[in-house]
């Protein structure tokens, strides 16, 4: 699996489940974001993320360490950039932990803060040809999630 955090393109959703169980880990929580094919009632054509590379790789790193750190879970986060078709994988979390209960919490508290701390911005295409950029939110600080 890539190092890298930020993906052109469509996620693969397998290769993110892929990777072995350490032993000390008995569950496994995965959440996965695709693209809708409607949004407040538009009919949606497709998405293109954009990102600030450098900081939001960093960020996404920070929510693995501070995710392990909480929960005594491994988590994987990736993003996609780039231009993505309804149905495609857009965002992925993972989370390996003991129990089922740590790794719950940890791939919620993973996509909760990623939304939150992340500077990556999404650019809706509609099937009537307009764009438009989602309203975003202050970014935050991983720490005080």
């Amino acid at each position: 699996m890539s190092t890298s955090r930020l993906r052109q393109g469509p996620l693969n959703l397998s290769e993110w489940v892929a990777a072995p169980m350490p032993p000390h880990c008995g569950g496994l929580a995965f959440f996965a974001g695709t693209v809708r094919n409607v949004h407040e009632g538009r009919a949606v054509s497709g998405i293109k993320y954009h990102a600030h590379v450098a900081l939001a790789e960093r960020r996404l790193a920070e929510i693995e360490a501070e995710a392990a750190a909480r929960f005594g879970a491994e988590v994987s986060v990736a993003h996609a950039v780039g231009d993505l078709a309804v149905g495609d994988a857009s965002v992925v979390v993972v989370a390996r932990a003991g129990h089922r209960a740590e790794a719950f919490a940890a791939c919620r508290w993973a996509i909760d803060t990623l939304k939150q701390t992340v500077p990556i911005w999404k650019e809706e295409r509609y099937a009537d040809g307009e764009t438009r950029f989602q309203e975003g939110t202050p970014i935050k600080d991983i720490k005080n999630t």
